[in-house]
């Protein structure tokens, strides 16, 4: 028995921009998305979209473009740095502030209390 590592037929298959392997193996894998991460982990990812195209099976190429958008979004969110401080706006309604004090006849129960 021997066993055949799908990943570097895969790996390959890019490389050599061969579609009908690629399109064979995408097709017939249950394992397609993790094909696509590892390459994407060690590869451009570029390199198969530019082959996805070349595919006969349009719901395949609908589905790995799909895929391979959501690696590529995913992958830029990680090299963008944010200068901005992140902030929270607070809305008080002076009015119902107001009106609950009257009505509870308490004082401002809004109000954070500090615990010692």
């Amino acid at each position: 028995m021997m066993l055949i590592n799908v990943h570097n037929i895969f790996r390959d298959a890019v490389l050599e921009e061969n579609a009908d392997t690629l399109e064979k193996i995408l097709s017939s894998s249950d394992t397609r998305i993790d094909l696509i991460e590892d390459f994407s982990k060690h590869h451009d990812i570029n390199m198969l979209i530019s082959i996805i195209p070349k595919f006969k099976s349009k719901g395949l190429i609908s589905n790995i473009q799909e895929y391979c958008d959501l690696i590529l979004s995913r992958n830029k969110k990680k090299y963008i740095s944010s200068d901005f401080e992140s902030s929270v706006i607070k809305y008080v309604h002076q009015r119902n502030m107001e009106e609950n004090k009257i009505k509870h006849l308490q004082d401002d129960a809004f109000e954070k209390k500090r615990v010692s």
